[in-house]
């Protein structure tokens, strides 16, 4: 009687909260009966299986995969083969219904909507006489916007805003468009937006549309730098921050809308029912080499060929064309606690400055514990992850020669951080992200 009373209130729950947080566009339509499972390798047998699953299953979503565990979900027809397959490999396993998750997630999501409006205004030139009151409601604003997750529009809004209050030190731009026509929007900021400094802080985010934090941290970035200018007079001399916190607008706004754990972008391919190439596989370094795959299905295909996706394209253009400039190259992901270097297409493959990568990722490391504690491991995805060819760190490193090259895999325990942990997550990131840029200046 209690299983049934429990089961009829997380039902009642997650109806109220769709009915409240999802609306008509249900961006869990079609989940229903999935499960998402915390599985612990027992073995090296057990971990090559789940990677031969990610590559090559389309039932199945790897949220984490690492050597020793992984987090994923499990469609309803493919429940029981996964879990007799799991009882063949002898390993230990805990599952949760994906819906009971999400309801108690988008419970604990909720934001006060008297701090955000759902537009961020500027206050513009010669509106504001009063100094402190302009600034308490910038502020005050400001604290709304990092208390929940925003939607396409509300990131140009917020960007556009910035640069608008900012004009001296901050430009509004864009490097291209997207698949289905967006602007793939950024920020460049320096001490005088007139004049290039030598080098560049180049930091991007949103690569996989589900990972919805990692744009905020970027945007928190941009906003702390731009408020707080001459407390960051040394980390600006003579760099210019060049931020793009949404390098997938389709898939970010297609996770709002359709399918919350969309990965890959929204490229369409005609007569098939399949859509979409991970960004991340799609940079032209050693391009499906290892950990990705030319199944249209898959989560981690490639594409058709090295920067074929008009997202990665659009990238690759300013990197090369600032390839003398650009000193650091950093690509915000969730979720893991981890700071990834060159190599990740292969295990036993290290760069020659390896030494200067490991300094340097353990520096920002241990900035972010400051905050509040919280523990990231560094080294290569390839040795801590998997092997994962494609990627934006090893391009950069190894095609351009951007010395600084790394991915951040940014905290939680699945991908929807809940909303009063947002502005903590991007307070303890902005301390990683000061640190990574003031290592610009020795090159």
């Amino acid at each position: 009687m209690a299983k049934m009373w429990q089961g009829i209130v997380w039902s009642l729950t997650f109806c109220l909260v769709g009915l409240a947080g999802f609306g008509l566009g249900n961006n869990l339509a079609g989940y229903e009966g999935y499960t998402k499972y915390t599985v612990q390798h027992g073995d090296e047998s057990a971990f090559k299986y789940m990677v031969d699953l990610q590559t090559n299953d389309s039932e199945l979503d790897f949220w984490l995969l690492t050597r020793n565990s992984s987090v994923l979900t499990v469609s309803p027809k493919r429940k029981n083969q996964f879990e007799a397959r799991l009882s063949s490999l002898g390993v230990s396993y805990e599952m949760q219904p994906l819906m009971e998750l999400m309801a108690a997630l988008k419970a604990n999501s909720s934001y006060a909507e008297d701090d955000f409006d759902g537009e961020y205004e500027e206050c513009q030139q010669g509106d504001c006489e009063e100094a402190e009151r302009p600034r308490r409601r910038t502020r005050r604003q400001a604290r709304g916007f990092f208390s929940h997750y925003p939607r396409y529009h509300e990131v140009l809004s917020f960007m556009s805003g910035l640069a608008a209050r900012y004009p001296q030190y901050c430009r509004y731009e864009s490097l291209g468009h997207s698949n289905e026509g967006r602007h793939i929007a950024a920020l460049s900021i320096s001490l005088n937006s007139r004049v290039r400094p030598r080098r560049v802080a180049y930091i991007q985010a949103a690569t996989h549309g589900r990972e919805w934090i990692t744009t905020q941290t970027v945007l928190y970035l941009a906003y702390e730098l731009l408020s707080n200018l001459r407390a960051f007079t040394r980390v600006l001399q003579d760099v210019e921050i060049f931020l793009v916190p949404l390098v997938n607008p389709d898939g970010y706004e297609y996770t709002h809308t359709t399918d919350r754990f969309w990965r890959k972008n929204r490229h369409r391919y005609g007569g098939h029912s399949c859509s979409g190439v991970d960004i991340n596989r799609n940079f032209g370094n050693h391009w499906n080499y290892q950990g990705a795959s030319q199944n249209l299905c898959s989560e981690v295909y490639s594409g058709t060929s090295p920067n074929s996706e008009p997202e990665t394209s659009a990238v690759v253009r300013y990197l090369e064309f600032n390839r003398h400039r650009v000193k650091l190259s950093l690509d915000v992901h969730s979720f893991g606690k981890f700071i990834f270097y060159p190599y990740g297409y292969a295990k036993n493959t290290v760069p020659p400055t390896v030494g200067t990568l490991r300094s340097v990722a353990l520096r920002a490391a241990n900035q972010i514990g400051r905050y509040r504690g919280t523990r990231y491991t560094t080294g290569t995805s390839a040795s801590i992850l998997y092997e994962a060819s494609g990627s934006l760190d090893d391009f950069a490193y190894g095609n351009l020669g951007i010395p600084l090259s790394y991915t951040i895999e940014l905290p939680g325990d699945e991908f929807h951080v809940p909303a009063h942990d947002i502005i903590h997550v991007c307070k303890e990131t902005f301390a990683g992200f000061i640190e990574f840029i003031r290592h610009v200046s020795l090159y």
